[in-house]
């Protein structure tokens, strides 16, 4: 595994957040001023349900409230990152966390990754646009659950062109109405999804990275050109699209490149290296093959 020599001060600092947020999870007692009740209190929830997620480093990362809200009212968050030294960012990256709320690594790495851009701008080339929860009620439940609080698998109600013909067909015909990949009853049905298409539409991305588990392999939809064939030790396992999902929406419809990683596991973290590795190999597979250009936010 070779690693770049700044990745060590960044890999350093993932260590000490992990382990720290694994010895202080759920700590509440810290007072901070001019954040609204609604992100403290959503601090409060997300911390006390990851141990790699601590209250104050939540409130630390300076999140905003989107005009939507979850089914159950709580706050949808995001994060965007500039350049540091108003240098031209090199293009977007839309961050994806969370859709699925029982995959509890992928969201603590997504933690662990919008953590580290904020603490290293120096490195940062990019505007990014971090969703770090995107499934807020999925996660907050008191087992976590994969489809949002209606039951909706918001990986299936993205408002893809054959949704309406094909996409409650194929959760009869291929899924036999498994609960968990309920596509809704209709196409953007629900508020989570209408927030990441609208942004999705207005950020304008020149890539999207989505993070999953616990299938272990590397999937990739959008332009050939930006075809990644490997992340960490994840190599690349074209999983396929359906209705409503991320990929078609995104990757077919748009045309823009749509990285999903699917951790091997959604209970137990990786190795740090692996994480950081991970992180690297993110960053040069941006620099080698995304087409970008300037657009306004």
């Amino acid at each position: 595994m070779f690693i770049k020599p700044y990745f060590y001060i960044i890999f350093y600092q993932i260590w000490l957040l992990f382990f720290a947020s694994a010895a202080f999870a759920g700590s509440s007692s810290i007072y901070v001023n001019n954040i609204s009740n609604e992100m403290k209190a959503y601090c409060l929830e997300f911390s006390q349900k990851l141990k790699a997620v601590t209250y104050q480093g939540c409130l630390d990362f300076g999140l905003e409230a989107s005009t939507f809200r979850s089914v159950e009212n709580r706050l949808l968050t995001y994060r965007e990152i500039i350049p540091a030294n108003n240098n031209p960012p090199k293009g977007r990256v839309l961050f994806i966390g969370g859709i699925h709320g029982d995959e509890f690594t992928a969201i603590s790495i997504g933690y662990l990754w919008l953590k580290a851009i904020l603490s290293n701008p120096e490195y940062n080339q990019y505007q990014w646009l971090f969703l770090p929860l995107t499934n807020p009620d999925g996660l907050l439940q008191k087992r976590g659950t994969r489809q949002n609080a209606n039951g909706v698998d918001l990986n299936r109600n993205f408002p893809t062109p054959d949704w309406d013909e094909l996409a409650l067909k194929t959760w009869e015909n291929r899924f036999h109405k498994n609960k968990r990949r309920y596509p809704g009853p209709y196409a953007s049905s629900e508020p989570e999804t209408q927030w990441m298409t609208q942004l999705i539409n207005r950020f304008k991305p020149d890539v999207i990275i989505s993070l999953h588990a616990p299938y272990g392999i590397l999937d990739y939809d959008g332009p050939e050109h930006a075809t990644p064939y490997q992340i960490g030790d994840l190599k690349l396992k074209r999983w396929g699209t359906f209705p409503g999902s991320l990929g078609r929406f995104a990757g077919e419809h748009l045309n823009i490149p749509v990285l999903t990683i699917e951790l091997r596991n959604a209970g137990t973290m990786p190795e740090n290296p692996e994480i950081l590795q991970m992180w690297q190999d993110i960053e040069d597979w941006i620099n080698e093959k995304i087409e970008t250009s300037e657009k306004d936010f």
